[in-house]
């Protein structure tokens, strides 16, 4: 008797999901061909628009991955785009350098002094 619940259920589940497909997958009935997907150069492409009269801050670090991780929380913090931020090597250290708008300069600069 357990299989034939168990046949009951996959008949129930095959007719809720007749009318679906992956989000992936285009309806086969409309023009569109591929994948949906947005193309990794459009999310991870440009730079963004500099920041008008932005302020330029900066502070060195003794080691990439303690520039990477004040970087990271800055981010977290701040917020602060990523993409307003450059890591610049300078032999064993490394600089953080980020463009904060105006209004937002002092106090990115008090999170950055911490980081």
């Amino acid at each position: 008797m357990p299989s034939d619940r168990r046949d009951q259920d996959d008949a129930q589940q095959d007719i809720a999901v007749a009318g679906t497909f992956p989000a992936s997958d285009p309806p086969s009935n409309t023009g569109e061909r591929g994948t949906r997907a947005v193309p990794p150069g459009e999310m991870l492409g440009g730079k963004h628009a500099p920041v008008p009269g932005g302020v330029m801050l900066k502070r060195r670090f003794p080691s990439a991955e303690a520039a990477k991780l004040a970087l990271e929380g800055l981010v977290r913090d701040g917020p602060v785009d990523r993409d307003a931020a450059e890591l610049h090597p300078e032999g064993e250290a490394v600089e953080l350098r980020l463009v904060a708008p105006p209004g937002d300069a002092e106090r990115l600069r008090v999170l950055l002094a911490r980081a």
